[in-house]
């Protein structure tokens, strides 16, 4: 089985405060926000916020970087 799961990557950021605000999806658990990737943008009436990707922690990517503590 291939480890490049995002809860292994250095990007994956599970533990910032506002991954709360993050609606849970069913089946997806260890949700956290890709470092990796430039956020997107949304406009909220006329305000404009970035937003980070949003990923579960068990997604493959081909961009993964080993987390080395």
């Amino acid at each position: 089985m291939i480890d490049y799961r995002c809860k292994n990557c250095l990007w994956f950021d599970n533990e910032h405060k506002s991954i709360n605000l993050v609606p849970l999806i069913p089946g997806k658990y260890e949700i956290g926000f890709c470092r990796k990737k430039i956020p997107g943008v949304i406009n909220i009436k006329n305000y404009f916020y970035g937003i980070q990707p949003v990923r579960d922690g068990n997604e493959f990517c081909g961009e993964f970087k080993e987390d080395v503590v």
